[in-house]
């Protein structure tokens, strides 16, 4: 299976041996999937799906390639309703255009697990458009009626008689038709490569070292440039001097950005040495003072502030003053760092032609857009070369990197510069997870049934997404709970402390349900029930997202065995919504001397029609690892407006021999698609803080486990 790069994919056509199928969007399939208000150009699925004379079927996929399977899951989806032969698939990234926006929500992003869930109805309508044109296209050359003619392998065959051709045959032919305006879909029982696991485009690259990411990009006469900013958020260069930098053979020049400056040179260890020789002064900006202290004072200060209703049912005071046991807690989570495995990185070229940027973004109209705003020029005249990214949990959906590359080029008389972030400039000058805290007030009838909750959510500048009249994207994972809960009352508050801040993995899901699904448990443990049918009772009733939800519960607790624990091990439990899929984690553990071993993690999903099941076990397996090295000792702490943590040494990954076995199942389902990359990381750190407490008494309302002087031990060597 051959991998096509950007570079291959020039003016929207694939260097293949033949002409190419060309196809239009029905009208209205084009006005359903334009982003409300906005007015772009019709799609081309030309763009997306090419058929050469040489039988290549080549998908253009608008999904970036980050880890998360997006060359392999988005082909697959085509290729089903297409009727291909999946051993001749090539696979090109998109490149910067409106055409390959989102439908759900009009960016071309790859974000938020909205990939598969957001291209799934349009891609398959693709497929199966360029399926029947072939078809037609078939049975005119055979002069018979394509309803007797089926797509299959790459071929067209016509049933009666057996006769047979390649999809390369007719695609001048098929070219040509009129574009059918409905076609017809497969159903779910009719799937032959939707549903199964074939290997993943991008694992043969990456096997035998021909893949390439932004950092392994060389260009003729390339040079390389390293880069500081100002340490404290807001900060500003004030000055500097490069002089005792002039007399380096390979240096080339310094060039001053807002925050700092770059420096470039003939290699990036020069330009990295010169870097030392600079000598800059900052603003340090009003943020000079912030510490963590003071952001976590500013938090909790906020539950005495209104806040934005985001679920209103029942009356809470009223039910909480009648309540037979009342239980109140405070929940607090910290800043995160991204910590992508490859730094942030640029390479950019700028001519009087215009600008191209090669780069791992999994936003090439925001690389494109930075690019134009930086040169001042049209953002037409930026081609963005889409790399594999090499890890992007959010951090590449930004384009400052981008930005400080371009302007390093601008200077360099046409020669292509390639920036490289230090790992100390990458965990320092991150767009953050930011900090949050929950208060939690919850009444409990003579039953020990949850009769009131109330939940005012505090976030340290959340990410806005706008959506007008929904309430606040901070409050998810706790405001819509399927739990049936009479008296039910939440608010959201957003304080902008100054931080960056930016989405990272599972973003809201990623420590809400750390709170929520924590004081859950402790209701659970006041109301003296098992934790687990504390829940299950709280989601029978009459409603798809409790059914869905119900059935990830019954289905953990059956495959770890819940009502018998191994002799001395405990289990957590929690599961939520997430991203349109429905998840939930049980964690067995053993606590001695402070010291917690994660033995096993059960995990279970339903996200909808599985297009690639083990992708999706291979997702949740990498988002449970994601969620539990932050769970365990993940946490950007301020001093002075700067950011202490610089290198894995003091913001540490987690380790092999701390991985857990892991157990992950999937609900079968018939479902629309839903989230499946960042799901996974949100029920670890929740289950994880409930199993501790069933084995020691001891209950986690703040994150990580290292400020509760507690550390994870290693489960094999």
């Amino acid at each position: 299976m051959a991998h096509i790069t950007r570079r291959e994919f020039v003016g929207g056509a694939v260097a293949l041996s033949g002409l190419t199928l060309s196809l239009e969007l029905p009208a209205q399939e084009t006005a359903r999937q334009a982003a409300p208000g906005a007015a772009r150009p019709p799609r081309t699925p030309s763009a997306f799906l090419q058929i050469g004379e040489d039988d290549g079927i080549t998908i253009i996929t608008p999904a970036v390639e980050m880890g998360q399977g997006g060359h392999t899951s988005m082909p697959m989806i085509i290729m089903e309703e297409l009727g291909g032969n999946w051993g001749r698939l090539r696979v090109a990234d998109a490149p910067a255009a409106a055409i390959y926006n989102n439908p759900l929500f009009g960016l071309q992003a790859t974000v938020g697990s909205f990939s598969v869930r957001g291209w799934y109805l349009e891609l398959r309508r693709i497929g199966a458009a360029a399926r029947i044109m072939l078809l037609q296209a078939a049975a005119q050359n055979w002069k018979v009626s394509p309803m007797h003619c089926v797509a299959d392998g790459s071929e067209v065959i016509h049933e009666p008689s057996g006769r047979r051709c390649s999809f390369g045959s007719v695609a001048r032919l098929a070219a040509n038709l009129p574009v059918p305006q409905d076609p017809p879909l497969k159903t779910v029982a009719q799937y032959a490569i939707i549903g199964s696991s074939p290997p993943r485009v991008d694992v043969p690259d990456k096997v035998d070292g021909s893949a390439r990411y932004g950092i392994d990009v060389t260009l003729p006469d390339m040079l390389y440039a390293a880069v500081k900013t100002c340490p404290t958020f807001g900060g500003k260069l004030k000055s500097f001097d490069d002089s005792a930098c002039r007399s380096m053979p390979a240096y080339r020049g310094t060039v001053a950005l807002e925050d700092g400056v770059v420096v470039v040179a003939r290699s990036y260890w020069q330009a990295r040495k010169a870097l030392e020789r600079v000598s800059v002064e900052y603003d340090l900006g009003h943020l000079a003072g912030l510490d963590s202290e003071e952001v976590s004072k500013r938090l909790h200060a906020g539950f005495d502030e209104p806040g934005i209703v985001a679920r209103h049912d029942g009356n809470v005071e009223a039910a909480l003053a009648t309540a037979t046991k009342r239980v109140e807690a405070s929940y607090e989570v910290p800043y995160l760092a991204h910590a992508c495995m490859e730094p942030m990185n640029c390479t950019a070229r700028v001519t009087d032609a215009g600008c191209e940027v090669w780069c791992g973004t999994q936003n090439p109209q925001a690389a494109q857009t930075a690019a134009a705003v930086a040169l001042g020029i049209a953002p037409a005249r930026v081609k963005v070369h889409v790399q594999y990214l090499g890890g992007g949990f959010g951090r590449r959906g930004e384009a400052d990197f981008v930005t400080q590359a371009v302007k390093a080029a601008k200077a360099t008389n046409g020669k292509p510069v390639k920036l490289i972030w230090s790992r100390e400039e990458d965990i320092q000058h991150d767009f953050y997870r930011p900090a949050a805290a929950i208060r939690f007030r919850g009444g409990l009838d003579a039953a020990g049934k949850l009769v009131a909750l109330e939940a005012k959510v505090i976030s340290a500048s959340a990410p806005d997404i706008g959506r007008p009249g929904a309430p606040p994207f901070f409050v998810e994972a706790v405001a819509d709970a399927h739990y049936q809960i009479p008296n039910f009352y939440v608010t959201g508050l957003n304080k902008d402390l100054g931080v960056r801040f930016g989405f990272w993995r599972s973003v809201n899901h990623s420590h809400n349900p750390f709170m929520m699904e924590g004081f859950i448990d402790e209701l659970a443990r006041a109301a003296g029930k098992d934790p687990y049918q504390f829940r299950r009772a709280m989601l029978q009733h009459d409603s798809e997202g409790a059914r869905r939800q119900l059935a990830v519960l019954d289905l953990m607790a059956e495959k770890a065995d819940w009502q018998h624990p191994p002799a001395g091990h405990s289990f957590g439990i929690s599961a939520f919504e997430a991203f349109g899929s429905f998840i939930g984690t049980i964690v067995e553990v053993e606590v001695k001397d402070r010291f917690v071993t994660v033995h096993r993690v059960v995990q279970a999903i339903d996200c909808g029609v599985a297009v690639h099941p083990d992708n999706i076990r291979a997702q949740l397996e990498g988002g449970m690892a994601f969620g539990l090295t932050a769970a365990v000792r993940g946490e950007i702490t301020l001093k002075n407006g700067a950011v202490m943590q610089a290198n894995f040494n003091d913001y540490p990954a987690l380790t092999l021999p701390e991985m857990p076995t892991v157990e992950t199942y999937i609900v079968p389902s018939t479902a629309a698609p839903g989230g499946v990359g960042e799901p996974g990381t949100g029920p670890i750190a929740p289950s994880l803080g409930n199993a501790i407490y069933a084995a020691t008494g001891q209950r986690l309302r703040s994150l990580p486990l290292s400020k509760h002087q507690l550390s994870l031990k290693t489960t094999r060597t």
